[in-house]
């Protein structure tokens, strides 16, 4: 049963990966013809994570994650006009991608007591990253 929960996780993430970013492994999206990943935009913008703090330990219990985002500006519709200013955010914890989002605030999904990384990345209105790429982590502790 085990096995076969871990297969669907990783269709599951197959899915998302292609769905957001095109074919390459590295995660650059195929150029239109579908050949070779196509040059990615880069950014000037700049992500903290301000809430948990790093290294903070929070109680059992809904956790909200506030993200500052400078340079940049959040934006709805997904595009294949690129702008080195404007995109969304991905974010992960414990490496399983949670949300795709326009927002700076969040509440995450019940988490088990332990510690847990949180990765956000800002990237460009087609779901694809930045070059050089726009990210921010930390790692927090539920305790309960």
């Amino acid at each position: 049963m085990r096995g076969v929960r871990r297969g669907a996780i990783v269709i599951a993430a197959a899915t998302v990966l292609v769905a957001c970013g095109g074919g390459d492994p590295a995660g650059a999206p195929a150029s239109p013809t579908g050949s070779t990943p196509t040059e990615r935009p880069s950014s000037t913008a700049t992500l903290t994570i301000e809430a948990p703090a790093n290294g903070e330990v929070v109680a059992l219990g809904p956790v909200e994650l506030v993200v500052g985002l400078e340079g940049g500006e959040l934006v709805d519709t997904t595009s294949t006009d690129l702008r080195p200013d404007q995109g969304h955010l991905h974010v992960t914890v414990d490496n399983e991608l949670i949300s795709m989002t326009s927002g700076l605030r969040q509440t995450l999904p019940d988490l088990t007591p332990g510690s847990h990384l949180i990765k956000v990345e800002f990237v460009a209105n087609d779901h694809g990253f930045f070059e050089p790429r726009v990210l921010t982590a930390t790692t927090f502790e539920v305790r309960g």
